[in-house]
């Protein structure tokens, strides 16, 4: 998967990854030093901006499994938007564009990129992210050690 060679190219040191097949065929974590990010993926083959992404029961059930057996590890969603690149969201930002009274299932997020630009996301009942997604934070952005997202 490409989206994994980025993230060696982009590391000084030690990386290892984990396929949390147990949990779900999509999720993996990045454990990097003292630093460790799971990341879920999922991908559009749409080839071209805009790209959808909808959540499954199976894939609501990973990510409320993987919060109980890692409650202190940052998640990720990757939204791989076919040959584009990757629109990677924190937890955090997921939720803030959809509606957790719903739950994850069934909800989609839309992502569409003008030539050149960032992404921008948007969520159920469209809506957005409040800043756009830049299309160079792949990887960085799950190996950072802020806290902010």
């Amino acid at each position: 998967m490409g989206c994994f060679y980025r993230i060696f190219l982009n590391i000084q040191h030690f990386c290892s990854i984990s396929y949390l097949s147990y949990i779900h065929s999509s999720l993996y974590t990045i454990k990097s030093l003292n630093q460790e990010s799971a990341i879920l993926f999922k991908i559009s083959k749409k080839p071209i901006s805009s790209w959808s992404f909808s959540f499954s029961s199976q894939e609501e059930n990973a990510l409320t499994t993987f919060r109980e057996n890692y409650p202190d590890v940052k998640l990720f969603i990757a939204l791989i938007c076919h040959r584009d690149g990757v629109c990677c969201l924190s937890e955090k930002q997921l939720w803030t564009i959809i509606d957790p009274s719903e739950g994850l299932a069934k909800q989609r997020v839309s992502v569409k990129r003008e030539l050149r630009g960032s992404y921008y996301v948007k969520g159920t009942g469209r809506v957005p992210l409040e800043q756009t997604v830049p299309q160079n934070n792949w990887p960085d952005v799950i190996l950072s050690t802020s806290n902010n997202l």
